[in-house]
């Protein structure tokens, strides 16, 4: 082969025993694997095992695997055999036999790699079927949606559809001596978000009275959540934190970024709307930045509250970012030591909590200490082991864990920290609120970010095995998340 470039012949041809082969694990070849969403677009097919459906995560010829929510099955151990089917729609894409090859917990979900064993997936014949399918499903009404619900969405459209086109001016105007861009954004954009923001949070909650009974019914949620994403999920996708959202760069919601972007509390996007979009994001996000605040208040009050020459240990599971502690490294004095550890499945967060963190540290020396520790999620559930060689804690806490986990993981997640604690020692675990004007609709439909919402009954069940622990459950300032605080029996802080 040759290129020709600048006038000269370049020979782009490389010799068979120039070729290289692989080395190490990946020297036995596996088919390519494609990302659900990267294979079928918005609306990927679901995998049918014992007659429950299960989300695609990745797929290729010879395999797939699926995410699996930890109360509805049991696989069993790596090497069961299983009957599984395609379905796209109720339309079976394929069926077969399949052997379960790992199953790997996460804070989301089980995920399930399967290999199958009689048959195989012919991708491209699924792909075509696909968007047949959705194709002749786009062009109905949104069989099994209610009436009022497509009323709510049609509302929702013309809310955000006023505002687009009120902002419309800025985003089309050329680039000129008599119009500058900048200074029209700056004086319309808060404008408009004084006029959006009361109408989006009236709808957002009447959202959530309609979104409530369909989390008991999974087929009409399953409807009502396709419907949402085809009809109003686009529109919100000009808005940085919405697409993030629902797109899950990284592969799982909430990531460390998006919390980034919630406490950075900016205007972002493309465009004037797009802004406007990220807005009433960060609007829904809020509790987010409050749960961080009252995190730092709760380092502080650790410090403060000490008695004796020991450091302060203080530690973080599910760290993110850990914004609290770079703000409170950034106070100008301590009246001790302290030594945190934080803890996270995802050594990008870590990295960025590292970086933050970490001119502070050297700043100020003997004061203060930042260990992190990049583990898998089945390990942070296994807490003995992992504070096996440290000493007891002072202050623990888990925000944005036990949205995601089971009454019955989330009470004994609980129960091995609070035995992790130090006498006199705190544990905050903070939760969801299953309220009116919660998350609800907002995170479950519009960005298809599932969590447990729970009331505060169930938070104190949470802390149904530390014994004769002195419990409370608080709000943050939204009245959106829970923070059920256990405190250890024993000398004060």
């Amino acid at each position: 082969m040759v290129a020709i470039g600048r006038g000269r012949a370049v020979s782009l041809a490389v010799h068979y025993e120039d070729l290289s082969g692989a080395e190490g694990p990946s020297i036995r070849y596996r088919p390519e694997r494609f990302q659900a969403r990267a294979l079928y677009g918005q609306f990927p097919p679901e995998v049918e095992i014992g007659g429950v459906a299960h989300k695609v995560l990745d797929l290729s010829m010879s395999g797939l695997a699926v995410a699996v929510r930890r109360d509805q099955l049991d696989f069993g151990e790596p090497g069961t055999e299983i009957e599984l089917r395609l379905l796209d729609q109720d339309a079976e894409l394929f069926r077969g036999r399949a052997r379960v090859c790992r199953v790997e917990p996460t804070p989301f979900h089980t995920k399930v790699a399967l290999h199958l064993i009689a048959g195989y997936l012919d991708l491209p014949k699924t792909v075509a079927q696909h968007r047949k399918l959705l194709a002749q499903h786009t062009v109905g009404v949104g069989p099994g949606v209610d009436p009022r619900y497509r009323e709510h969405c049609a509302d929702v459209l013309h809310l955000l559809r006023r505002h687009r086109s009120a902002l419309g001016d800025i985003d089309r105007s050329p680039v000129s001596d008599f119009i500058d861009r900048e200074k029209l954004e700056a004086e319309l954009l808060p404008l408009c978000e004084e006029r959006l923001l009361p109408e989006w949070r009236e709808i957002w909650h009447a959202g959530n009275a309609l979104a409530a009974p369909l989390m008991a019914d999974p087929e009409r949620l399953r409807a009502v959540k396709r419907y949402t994403e085809l009809v109003l999920t686009p529109e919100f996708m000009p808005g940085p934190l919405w697409r993030r959202g629902y797109e899950k760069p990284l592969g799982y919601p909430g990531d460390f970024e998006m919390m980034n972007s919630v406490y950075a509390w900016e205007r972002e996007g493309d465009s004037a709307y797009g802004k406007l979009l990220h807005r009433i994001g960060l609007d829904v996000a809020e509790c987010i930045s409050t749960r961080m605040a009252l995190m730092e208040q709760a380092i502080a009050e650790a410090v403060a509250g000490k008695s004796g020459d020991e450091p302060v240990r203080i530690t973080s599971l599910g760290s993110g970012p850990a914004q609290e502690v770079m703000n409170y490294l950034r106070i100008k004095s301590r009246p001790r030591r302290v030594e945190f550890t934080l803890i996270d499945q995802d050594e990008r967060a870590l990295s960025c909590a590292y970086a933050k963190t970490y001119p502070e540290v050297v700043r100020l020396g003997a004061e203060a200490s930042v260990n992190c520790l990049h583990i898998s999620f089945s390990q942070v559930m296994r807490t003995g082991p992992l504070f096996q060689k440290s000493p007891l804690q002072d202050l623990i806490y888990s925000v944005g864990l036990v949205d995601y986990l089971s009454a019955r993981r989330a009470r004994a997640f609980v129960t091995d920290l609070y035995d992790q604690l130090a006498p006199g020692g705190l544990l905050i675990v903070g939760n969801m609120r299953d309220t009116p004007h919660g998350n609800l609709w907002p995170l479950e439909f519009i960005s298809d970010w599932s969590l447990v919402y729970r009331d505060a009954e169930e938070m104190r069940h949470m802390a149904g095995g530390t014994g004769s622990a002195r419990l409370e459950v608080r709000t943050d300032p939204t009245g959106r998340i829970y923070l059920l605080r256990v405190r250890k029996p024993g000398r004060p802080l």
